[in-house]
């Protein structure tokens, strides 16, 4: 049987975080750079551990004032300085919940600039190397090459609620069309992606590509129900829902 994760981003102060844990099987915390802090840290992790979900970490720009959306030019000795201050922040609340953090996940523009800057990606995938985390990454960019060189752990991702452009990239948020709402129309198309193992993109082209997970962003509208009506689309079209191994 194919198998799929859900994943979801998390933690960010969304009211229906809790909701989405019963549903999705890994979950992107929020911690403390674009959102979260050590109280919704802890009680994600709770969440996530009584639903039996993987536990990733989802650092971001420490810009909560644009929610890690606006796009930074830092030096990279500061990118790695951040990343690792976010990740030790959601690591000690993990030791004192019980839990583990297994992988990470970039939010927002600092996951768009990985996306298409070698030298970005690579300072990110040496943090992880380091803090022996593993790596979900936008398939076919900067991100997994540098994944690959620096022998991070990897697994690749679709984004179910957002639409790509004809470069493979995510199309930016203040262009229309760029965030999916309407649920049956994402679940089918997520399937589609899946079925093909490959993105859609603007143009209609494919991009072919190994999908091993689909995210529902927590703070889109509407998240329950698309991430509810994706996962029951998948067991109805025969794929196991399970979460990754990292």
């Amino acid at each position: 049987m194919a198998r799929i994760d859900l994943n979801a981003d998390v933690g960010e102060g969304m009211a229906l975080d809790v909701a989405l844990l019963a549903v999705v099987t890994s979950a992107n915390v929020a911690c403390g750079g674009h959102a979260g802090d050590a109280a919704t840290m802890r009680a994600t992790l709770l969440g996530a551990q009584h639903h039996g979900v993987t536990i990733g970490a989802h650092p971001g720009w420490a810009d909560p004032g644009h929610f890690g959306r606006a796009r930074l030019t830092l030096p990279l000795h500061a990118l790695r300085e951040t990343l690792q201050t976010q990740l030790a922040a959601l690591q000690a609340v993990a030791r004192e919940t019980g839990t583990a953090v297994r992988y990470v996940k970039l939010h927002g523009a600092l996951a768009n600039q990985a996306a298409e800057d070698d030298a970005l990606a690579d300072a990110v995938a040496g943090v992880l190397h380091e803090a022996q985390l593993g790596w979900l990454v936008m398939p076919r960019t900067a991100m997994q090459r540098a994944a690959q060189g620096a022998q991070v752990l990897f697994h690749t991702e679709a984004f179910a609620d957002r639409t790509y452009d004809a470069h493979g990239l995510l199309t930016p948020r203040d262009k229309p069309g760029a965030v999916l709402h309407a649920p049956h129309v994402i679940a089918d198309r997520a399937c589609a992606m899946l079925e093909r193992q490959a993105l859609l993109l603007a143009d209609g082209r494919w991009l072919a590509t190994p999908i091993d997970s689909l995210c529902v962003h927590g703070d889109t509208p509407g998240a329950l129900a698309i991430a509810e009506i994706l996962r029951a689309r998948l067991l109805e079209r025969g794929w196991q829902v399970r979460a990754l191994d990292w």
